[in-house]
């Protein structure tokens, strides 16, 4: 831990001192002692002033480019535009957790000034989760400065002039939104967490139902629209076509996400018919242990090594550990001694009846997490019988995911046909006719595209949710069918979306020459050629359907990834996205000029045989070293170099004797005690023209998929909007 004794981390200190004076009161006063209510209150507020003000002054750091911190120098960068310093301030963990911080104190003033508001266990919950986080923060700060962290390189007052800047898949506008949003789901989970105990603690197990469902649904709502917002963000940026790859981050928001899903259909349980109490108690108490637990896998950085988005190995990890058993250990103790009082309505109703399938449902939901759960926890789930850690692959959660799948839509299919309220009733007309399109629109939708049964099924289905919930709808007008029912008809989308994007999907890789047009299929690509620039990109010519669009795509080697960054490009169409990656580019002249070669290596290159023997590092007169490569080039010893002179490194390029060519050492790898070399191509060799590989996708229907994440996401804010008003 490397402490600072900056205004931030006073400011932080200050707030932990005072959230926990706060957390005594709110104990007190739980255990019956109600002087302390007020006091609890005021100095609650006090510690949400300490810190709104720790977010303003690194929102202030990062507007104003203040890189004497380790927090902002390793995220921004001068020439980041406004929006992108802004959106660096949650780049990090420490930015993320301060941002967590931030709207669980929102959430917690927002609780306190409902008059209903049991305030003792739930306040000291929120509490308590707000002293952890501000541990975290002191544990790791992002208020350190340069020299506290890296004495040896700076001097106190010692400031670099720029940042190292954000990666370029980060420099998105999909940045400034989806991690917000997934904070905002984050930190109202602790309020249903919070009421929870309070109703554990109380034993009131049907008023919490009412006063959490609105966070619940919030909850689930913003979880929801952040892994949508990821999704999307993933098929824009990424290259690879996909909007979901199971990595162990996105599975970190989908895993609690499902548990919530499966506690709102829980709650519908429980306030029509008194039943599942004890169902609904475990699942909040669940939903936010996995949230945390989620959090300590993927910002821990025991998968550093697993996932491409996950944190590398810090400090914070054993403090998140010994928090998440805190929390898991209380709520599982708390839960079993009081069990046997928690009591409700036994579901014993026929098993076609509605509430049975609700029931089946919440049961298949809760299983999908936890198969998630184990797939995303198994590097340490491995280690307990294997050497080596090992991963599961994306097979594990597509084996899981086709059969849950399907069990989930059925049951979505009998809770809107197979309700009965008297026995022996039959299907309506407008049931009917519903099955009847979805199997024709199921066939017709994959035919010619697919021989999968599984799409097939899938597609009849989707429909059949889609067609059954617009019957509802305009035969009832009942608002209050609105949030399900737009809901299921957003599944129904997201799943035909999956279908066909996934099912339907063509690809073809093309080798492209300069100037020169391929075809692939009904479209027409020309590569027109790379630009160099600070970020550099390459240029097409795309013909489709009569239209001809020029296009680039960002490929450049980045500084702070020491990798070549490389992003695709979407021509969105209503049939079609076409997706262009461009997979390597190999440019005319580097080919015959640019020869990398190892140690001890010999190679024919560009019409000469080069022999790499080894370095020999010399000192000038002035005490400055030059290094050279001894090389044979055609049987003649030559020693291209490199001087250090004044600050810079100067090439010692040699000719090549008997040609019209020279040799020049541009780079050294000491490492694996490699050499670049550059070798002027001569009058007689000739230079190829540029080429660039590049994957050419469609991704049928593909908008099927957005547009279900769209409704899905407009169903729970209806519920919410109307849940809030309900409850005043």
């Amino acid at each position: 831990m490397n402490f600072s004794t900056s205004m931030g981390n006073i400011v932080v200190i200050a707030a932990l001192f005072i959230s926990l004076a706060a957390i005594a009161c709110a104990i007190l006063d739980a255990s019956g002692k109600q002087s302390f209510l007020k006091p609890a209150g005021l100095l609650y507020q006090v510690s949400g002033g300490a810190i709104a003000l720790a977010v303003f002054l690194l929102l202030y750091y990062f507007i104003d480019s203040d890189f004497r911190f380790v927090y902002v120098y390793e995220n921004s960068s001068r020439d980041l535009a406004l929006p992108y310093r802004i959106a660096a301030f949650w780049a990090g963990k420490e930015g993320s957790f301060l941002l967590w911080l931030f709207f669980l104190n929102i959430f917690g003033l927002l609780i306190a000034k409902k008059s209903d508001n049991p305030t003792g266990a739930v306040s000291s919950v929120i509490l308590l989760s707000q002293i952890f986080i501000l541990v975290i923060l002191i544990v790791e700060s992002p208020f350190t400065y340069m020299w506290d962290k890296f004495p040896e390189n700076f001097s106190p007052g010692l400031v670099p002039g720029d940042g190292a800047g954000l990666t370029p898949l980060l420099k998105d506008p999909w940045m400034v939104a989806h991690p917000p949003v997934l904070f905002l789901g984050y930190a109202s989970s602790t309020i249903v967490f919070a009421y929870a105990v309070d109703a554990l603690v109380k034993k009131e197990y049907r008023e919490w139902i009412e006063r959490s469902y609105p966070w619940l649904l919030f909850s689930m709502v913003t979880l929801g629209i952040g892994i949508f917002l990821g999704g999307y963000w993933a098929y824009t940026v990424l290259g690879w076509g996909g909007y979901w790859g199971w990595d162990p981050v996105e599975n970190s928001s989908l895993i609690p996400w499902l548990i919530s899903i499966a506690l709102v259909h829980g709650f519908i349980l429980q306030r029509r018919s008194g039943h599942l109490s004890r169902t609904t108690i475990a699942l909040a108490l669940l939903y936010f242990i996995t949230v945390f637990y989620s959090t300590w896998l993927t910002r821990s950085g025991v998968l550093s090594n697993f996932s491409v988005h996950s944190f590398s190995a810090s400090e914070v990890a054993k403090f998140l550990l010994a928090f998440l058993l805190i929390y898991a250990v209380s709520a599982a103790a708390l839960f079993a001694v009081r069990f046997k009082t928690i009591t409700g309505a036994r579901v014993d109703t026929p098993a076609i009846d509605w509430k049975t399938v609700t029931v089946y449902g919440i049961i298949v939901l809760v299983l999908y997490a936890l198969v998630i759960l184990a797939g995303t926890s198994m590097p340490l789930l491995s280690q307990l019988f294997m050497a080596r850690p090992t991963n599961v692959t994306s097979s594990f959660y597509n084996n899981f995911s086709l059969p849950l799948g399907m069990i989930i839509i059925v049951l979505m299919f009998a809770a809107t046909t197979l309700i009965i309220t008297k026995k022996n009733d039959l299907p309506g007309r407008e049931t009917i006719a519903a099955v009847t399109a979805a199997i024709i629109l199921g066939l017709g939708i994959n035919w010619g595209f697919t021989a999968s049964v599984p799409a097939y099924l899938f597609s009849m289905l989707a429909v059949f949710l889609i067609l059954r919930a617009l019957i509802d709808l305009l035969k009832t007008g009942s608002r209050a069918l609105l949030p399900s029912r737009l809901t299921h008809i957003g599944v129904g989308f997201l799943v035909l979306g999956i279908i066909t994007s996934g099912f339907h999907t063509t690809s073809v890789q093309k080798n492209l020459e300069k100037g020169k047009t391929a075809t692939i299929g009904d479209l027409s690509i020309t590569f027109t050629g790379f630009i160099e620039g600070r970020e550099s990109h390459l240029r097409f010519t795309v013909r489709d359907n009569g239209r001809t669009t020029g296009i680039k795509t960002a490929y450049y080697f980045d500084e702070k990834t020491q990798s070549i960054y490389k992003e695709p490009y979407i021509l969105p169409g209503f049939f079609n996205d076409i997706y262009i990656a461009p997979e390597n580019y190999e440019s005319g002249s580097s080919s015959v000029t640019s020869l990398i070669i190892a140690k001890g290596e010999e190679k024919v290159f560009s019409g000469l045989k080069v022999r790499f023997s080894g370095f020999r590092t010399e000192h000038m007169t002035s005490g400055e070293p030059s290094t050279y490569a001894d090389i044979v080039v055609n049987g003649i010893p030559l020693s291209p170099g490199l001087a250090f002179s004044r600050g810079a490194l100067h090439p010692r390029d040699q000719g090549i004797p008997g040609t019209d060519r020279t040799v020049s050492l541009r780079d050294i790898d000491a490492t694996s005690k490699k050499i670049l070399l550059h070798i002027t191509p001569g009058k007689n060799i000739a230079v190829p023209e540029d080429s660039v590989m590049v994957t050419v996708t469609r991704k049928r229907l593909i908008w099927m998929v957005w547009l279900g994440t769209l409704l899905i996401s407009s169903g729970g804010a209806y519920g919410f909007g109307r849940a809030l008003r309900r409850n005043g």
